[in-house]
């Protein structure tokens, strides 16, 4: 009886996934096309070809779509740096593989320009800050993985601090960047950068109370 249970909850569970996938695809192009301000229910039932009813049963209203869409990208965005996260054999390899990161987050959101508009029209949801602080902690710690051998052990847990203010920080330049034109948005970039550096972020350790050699 337990493998039948099994079999028939697989199918549906597969059913269940295709759905939502269907409708967080359908919201992000008609978000692409109208903007996220014009999102409706109804236009999303059209093109994922479902009924609202349906919408309705997975998410009680647009803002958890959009709250679905922003997890998505995190989400995303995080198995990317994981899977190509370098390690950094010297400590110029390691601000070099930082700012190599910045740039891969960047990229993100320019292949995937609906990102933004979602990200605005939910920027002030407590669900979404909560969200967005969770992803620059996984971030923080994804980087201080690969760099913390360059560190004593005794400074571990304040270099992780600014590691987090620093996945934070980058996440708000990217965000930055792509509200004012690619133009504009590379300079930003660039720049935010050029910041990753041994004294910038010496002088961030150290405020940390971190005594560098």
């Amino acid at each position: 009886m337990s493998n039948t249970n099994e079999e028939r909850r697989q199918p549906a569970q597969a059913r269940s996934k295709k759905r939502v996938d269907a409708i967080l695809g359908a919201a992000k192009s008609l978000i692409a096309e109208k903007g996220s301000a014009r999102l409706k229910i109804s236009d999303i039932s059209q093109r994922a070809n479902v009924t609202p009813a349906s919408i309705y049963q997975y998410f009680p209203n647009k803002n958890a779509i959009t709250l679905a869409l922003a997890t998505q990208t995190f989400d995303h965005t995080y198995q990317m740096m994981a899977q190509n996260l370098p390690g950094a054999d010297s400590e110029i390899e390691m601000y070099q593989m930082l700012q190599g990161l910045i740039e891969r987050f960047y990229q993100v959101y320019l292949d995937d320009p609906a990102m933004y508009d979602v990200w605005v029209s939910i920027s002030a949801d407590k669900s979404f800050q909560a969200l967005d602080l969770e992803d620059s902690r996984r971030m923080a710690d994804l980087v201080f993985q690969s760099i913390k051998s360059y560190y004593d052990e005794i400074h571990w847990e304040k270099i992780l601090q600014v590691g987090f203010l620093l996945a934070h920080l980058s996440g708000a330049a990217v965000r930055m960047a792509i509200s004012v034109g690619p133009h504009e948005g590379r300079s930003i970039i660039d720049s935010f950068k050029a910041i990753i550096n041994p004294t910038f972020l010496n002088s961030m350790l150290k405020a940390q109370g971190v005594e560098l050699e």
